[in-house]
């Protein structure tokens, strides 16, 4: 997937290295640390309980691969909590993500438009040689939080920069020919309806248009081959089949029935389905792999953390609160259809969901009140007299 670089592996790795080593040190320089909330009391609780799933894995290597991940996962979600403790260092993130997923999105376009096409996938379009599933799922997480960016904008030109990210990862998740990234994206894009709030009807007018025009855009420049494999989504979701893991979730379901409270093991999901399948399959589904894998206890304890992350977003403006919901939501879809419960992007939005909802409720909190009752004048005059005092400017989250 990515270059091999002597060891540390790849690419991504080392700026994940280099990312933390520098998140770990502005810690140490500021010489405290944030008091945890719920959802990171869950994640603790999660990974301890994968540990423990070493003393009965059918699978112990891979128990120990996937603890180690679930460990650097652990130390993302708290970096981002550390670091991102205002709205702006959470935008600032989210930014990272988009520009990140565009260059993923532009790579896939020119891949297109140079006739390259997904190794092993005949007719099907990945940028950075990404699998293409996961790769519009990557890049439909790309856009609410693009969404929310442009809406976050005081200037009107960089609201429109965002915005431009939506025709652009719209055309590219099309070319990947994901069916489940698809539904993914429709669901992403209901972010856009879902913060029109108390825009003016020009606004409103001007942000459908860019909608309308990206799909129409998007449609009349994918090929008739990908548009004909994603019509048959509905079909194969009837039939149970959805691109041949029908077929894994049966025995997945099989082997939880087996070993219902505790799991197989961690990271044992491919080793538990051998029996049945005679390959270990990935389980193309993060409730089903955590099922099989960690058993209920460890559902119940990855479900808590999603509960937590949604009831923080109740206390935040109706922006961010909407923003949040929407990214969850989209998060939730992909990962139905695809085993993203060990992969990055999964628990950045996790994190970046926890740490948006607690910065922007600080935020509001400590805004100050605005006296609206009328006091009297300098001179002494009659109450009612004075003049009003002056409202605070306009946030970036109070016009929705």
């Amino acid at each position: 997937m990515y270059t091999d670089l002597p060891v540390v592996g790849s690419i991504p790795r080392l700026v994940g290295i280099v990312a933390s080593a520098v998140g770990v040190l502005y810690i140490v320089a500021r010489r405290r640390v944030r008091p945890l909330s719920w959802f990171h009391v869950f994640v603790v609780l999660f990974v301890l309980w994968a540990a423990v799933t070493t003393l009965w894995s059918v699978d112990s290597e891979a128990t120990q691969k996937r603890l180690m991940t679930y460990l650097q996962l652990a130390l993302l979600v708290w970096l981002i909590w550390e670091i991102a403790w205002s709205p702006q260092r959470t935008r600032a993130l989210l930014g990272a993500y988009v520009l990140g997923v565009s260059v993923a999105a532009v790579a896939t376009v020119h891949d297109y438009l140079s006739g390259v096409h997904a190794t092993g996938y005949p007719g099907r379009f990945n940028g950075l040689s990404v699998d293409p599933n996961e790769l519009g799922v990557t890049l439909a997480l790309g856009l609410p939080m693009a969404w929310y960016l442009s809406l976050s904008q005081r200037q009107q030109r960089v609201a429109w920069l965002w915005q431009l990210y939506v025709p652009v990862a719209i055309t590219a998740i099309l070319l990947t020919a994901s069916r489940g990234a698809f539904l993914t994206m429709l669901v992403a894009l209901a972010i856009i309806p879902a913060t029109q709030g108390r825009l003016r009807l020009r606004s409103k007018a001007a942000l459908c248009a860019v909608v309308v025009g990206s799909l129409v855009l998007a449609f009349s420049f994918v090929p008739e081959a990908t548009l004909e494999r994603l019509q048959t989504t509905q079909g194969d979701i009837e039939s149970g089949y959805f691109g041949n893991r029908g077929r894994i979730w049966r025995a997945g379901l099989e082997v939880a029935r087996e070993h219902p409270l505790v799991g197989v093991g961690a990271g044992a999901f491919g080793a538990a389905v051998v029996p049945s399948l005679n390959f270990e399959w990935a389980s193309h589904s993060v409730p089903l792999s955590i099922l099989v894998e960690d058993g209920i206890v460890g559902l119940l304890i990855f479900l808590a953390m999603f509960g937590a992350t949604i009831t923080a977003l109740r206390a935040v403006p109706r922006l961010p609160r909407r923003f949040g919901i929407m990214l969850l939501l989209t998060l939730g879809v992909g990962s139905l259809s695809l085993e993203l419960g060990y992969r990055k992007q999964f628990w950045f939005v996790l994190g970046i969901v926890a740490a948006e909802a607690a910065a922007t409720s600080v935020s509001a909190r400590q805004r100050p009140r605005v006296d609206r009752r009328v006091g009297p004048t300098e001179g002494g005059g009659e109450l009612g007299t004075g003049p009003r005092p002056v409202e605070m400017a306009q946030g970036p989250y109070d016009h929705q």
